[in-house]
């Protein structure tokens, strides 16, 4: 298993794929289907700003996930303290390839960068329907900070 850090948004949209799909699959209100053109050109837009990070898992030659994560700054207002963390956007890895630990080494990767820049916390989100999600983010040590709860009309 090899782990390079890329500005390919062509590569990263398609890797993207199968986590676009879950999304839609279990939330079809909220998430559209696929479309490479379309993620490609949004990938296109952030791939090469600063904050944003790409990490893609290689076996054998063949990319087969990525994570996608955010330095975060925010500034202390009056209401909260300044901080300084790492946010995972998204993680994806090619159906056939889950149970390698692909996912777990695309982690480790956002464990050394926050390391290096000091940084000790990081975040994530994950849809309730997304069980295999929750399992996998308790198992990596996450905890549960904050619940965000919405009303249909």
């Amino acid at each position: 298993m090899q782990i390079e850090e890329i500005n390919d948004a062509n590569l990263i949209a398609k890797l993207n794929e199968p986590v676009q799909n879950l999304h839609h699959e279990l939330y079809p209100e909220k998430f559209k289907k696929f479309n490479l053109e379309a993620v490609c050109g949004y990938f296109e837009m952030i791939v090469d700003t600063e904050n944003h990070h790409f990490h893609v898992c290689y076996i054998d030659g063949e990319a087969v996930g990525y994570i996608w994560f955010e330095e975060i700054m925010k500034k202390e207002t009056p209401f909260s303290k300044a901080s300084h963390y790492v946010y995972i956007q998204q993680v994806s890895v090619n159906e056939d390839k889950r149970g390698l630990g692909v996912g777990k080494e695309l982690f480790n990767e956002v464990l050394k960068f926050a390391e290096k820049k000091s940084i000790s916390k990081i975040g994530l989100d994950y849809w309730v329907k997304n069980t295999i999600a929750k399992s996998v983010y308790e198992q990596l040590g996450f905890e549960l900070e904050k619940e965000i709860t919405y009303l249909t009309l």
